[in-house]
């Protein structure tokens, strides 16, 4: 139980949880516990399976979870010690990594993605800054990967901090919340393509913005903006991002060895995937039973196929706001407005059709002009003598 923790004082917060350095009074030693301010029972059961998963999981890529559970004001999960140097989003505010550091980024990642991947465990929510890099140099770099069960969480709710959360989220989790190992690398793509060129792949003001580029792949060619990277490392990057998952590679061991073969498939690049306009009502928020932020983690295990467990997706944007158009009616945390109706204008009759109508209309003005004179004639004749005195009589 968390009682078992001293907290000491709160490292960060986010709109999804609060770290904390705490004091274990078992152990006696410094660890972290991060607290989760979801209160949803649904949510705290996926956060429940997703570290029973990850705790399983023996890597150096990974913070060893010393304890997770429930107490009394909800879910919370301690890891050991401090967490390990800077995240990748920090060192990118220097510069875009070197070739050497590129490429032990690269395949430390696509190493813990593996692990997961093979345990059927998706991230569904990685982001660089979610990658903390420790050590002198390159060499001696050791990356950790973070962010299970924060989600889309951002510091505060603005709408920067939105489309810095939101900036590797795959188009099919735009479009109806997917989640699957491919998912994960396209994230992937979408971290090493910032790591080469220290600028997000995708940008925008509002979120629509960053969805509609996300889904029709509106992005610069790698190559362009970063002319000192390799032509194949390049093509390989841009490979991980293709708006089909189908053209991607299936999980993060197929992509490993694409790299270390120097390789990227020259596919034939699909259009984006059709979808049905789906309006979202932008002042209506999430359906929630407590007033927890927007970003807060959705936690659902979910099927992929080809998969010998069901993956855990550590995130869904169910609850994200007013951006995602899920079309799941199973998931009633997203709200869906009716389909606009478009005004259909009278149909005009055809130009034969009025052609016809000309004859009729001058032959009944005729016979109306004709009544009419016999009418007014009729009118102004005198009436018979006989009927005349018969009146006088």
């Amino acid at each position: 139980m968390a009682s078992n923790f001293e907290i000491l004082r709160p490292l960060e917060e986010d709109t999804s949880s609060t770290l904390y350095l705490v004091r274990d009074k078992k152990r006696g030693r410094e660890s972290c516990l991060r607290r989760f301010k979801t209160q949803k029972q649904e949510e705290i059961e996926g956060l429940k399976e997703l570290f029973m998963q990850v705790s399983h999981i023996d890597s150096p890529h990974l913070e060893p979870v010393v304890e997770f559970g429930t107490d009394r004001e909800g879910f919370f999960a301690v890891t050991e010690g401090l967490p390990p140097g800077e995240t990748l989003s920090t060192i990118l505010e220097r510069g875009p990594l070197t070739i050497a550091e590129f490429e032990t980024v690269a395949l430390q990642l696509m190493t813990v993605l593996d692990e997961l991947h093979e345990q059927a465990v998706v991230h569904g929510s990685l982001r660089p800054d979610f990658v903390r890099i420790a050590g002198a140099s390159a060499a001696k770099w050791r990356v950790t990967l973070h962010g299970f069960g924060q989600g889309f969480a951002g510091r505060d709710d603005s709408k920067e901090e939105q489309i810095r959360a939101y900036r590797c989220t795959a188009p099919e989790q735009w479009q109806d919340g997917t989640t699957r190992r491919r998912t994960d690398v396209y994230a992937l793509g979408c971290v090493l393509y910032e790591a080469l060129a220290a600028r997000p792949p995708f940008d925008g003001k509002v979120l629509k913005e960053l969805r509609l580029k996300h889904i029709g792949h509106d992005l610069p060619p790698l190559q362009k903006i970063a002319s000192h990277v390799p032509g194949w490392m390049c093509a390989w990057v841009m490979h991980l991002l293709a708006v089909d998952p189908e053209q991607r590679p299936r999980k993060a061991a197929v992509a490993r060895e694409l790299f270390e073969r120097h390789e990227a498939p020259n596919l034939p690049e699909l259009p984006p995937r059709s979808e049905t306009p789906v309006e979202i009502a932008p002042t209506t928020p999430p359906v929630s039973l407590n007033p927890q932020p927007p970003s807060s983690p959705v936690v659902l295990p979910t099927a992929h196929h080809g998969a010998r467990h069901h993956a855990t997706s550590s995130t869904i944007p169910i609850a994200a706001g007013p951006h995602v158009a899920a079309a799941r009616a199973k998931r009633p945390t997203t709200v869906v407005a009716a389909p606009r109706k478009t005004y259909a204008p009278p149909r005009k009759p055809p130009q034969s059709a009025k052609k016809n109508l000309k004859p009729i209309i001058g032959v009944v003005a005729s016979v109306l002009s004709l009544l009419l004179v016999f009418a007014v004639t009729r009118c102004g004749q005198p009436a018979p003598k006989g009927k005349t005195e018969q009146k006088r009589r």
